[in-house]
């Protein structure tokens, strides 16, 4: 996983190509927003998939002069900085999702078990506005699900599934609200995280119990 991320620092070959992503460092725009699967790859039972990283938070900001490694390994720490501590909304409803799958096991614990990622691992604009460039889920998305054959898929939001959709491959997801506004504070939306939560469990029993 972290040798396919990599590619997106050197930096990605999709800049230019893929509509209002941005490479700036010093301001925060790098690909980012993904964090987990610390252990094997085929202990991981739950990719989480989101939109898109949102705007970076006040003070967040990356050295240019940096190695691409140098500038991955940034990223996640602030991604899991920002999952542990429940930066804001978005967060805190990532962290309640997953512990209603894993409530006995500590965060560092859980993300032995879960991938969070990203369907396009760059900020827009507009966060809340429609895209359709699949550029970034195409190379990057579609291998990240690929190292992870254990896994069930999320698709949390309307875009999320959309990256999903559509890529050369079918994936096989399984579809909730989105976990950050405005979606999150739709009234369907904490059913839809039950519902994921419930068959996220079922097939990971019946995986376990096949062996």
């Amino acid at each position: 996983m972290r040798s396919l991320l990599a590619e997106a620092y050197s930096p990605c070959r999709f800049f230019g190509q893929c509509r209002e992503a941005q490479w700036n460092p010093a301001s925060g725009h790098i690909p980012r927003g993904f964090v987990g699967a610390t252990g094997k790859p085929e202990d991981v039972e739950l990719v989480m998939v989101f939109s898109e990283p949102g705007h970076p938070h006040d003070g967040e900001r990356y050295d240019p002069e940096i190695s691409a490694d140098g500038l991955m390994q940034a990223c996640v720490s602030h991604a899991y900085y920002s999952f542990k501590n429940g930066t804001d909304l978005f967060h805190r409803n990532t962290r309640w999702f997953i512990d209603q799958l894993y409530p006995d096991l500590t965060f560092d614990e859980q993300l032995r078990r879960v991938w969070l990622t990203e369907g396009r691992l760059c900020s827009i604009d507009n966060e809340i506005g429609r895209t359709t460039d699949r550029s970034c889920a195409s190379n990057f998305l579609v291998r990240q699900v690929a190292l992870l054959p254990n896994a069930t898929v999320v698709a949390f939001g309307g875009k999320a599934k959309h990256y999903l959709t559509g890529i050369g491959i079918g994936i096989d997801y399984v579809s909730a609200y989105a976990l950050a506004p405005p979606g999150a504070n739709h009234r369907p939306a904490r059913p839809s995280w039950e519902a994921a939560i419930a068959e996220v469990a079922a097939r990971r029993q019946a995986r376990r119990a096949g062996g």
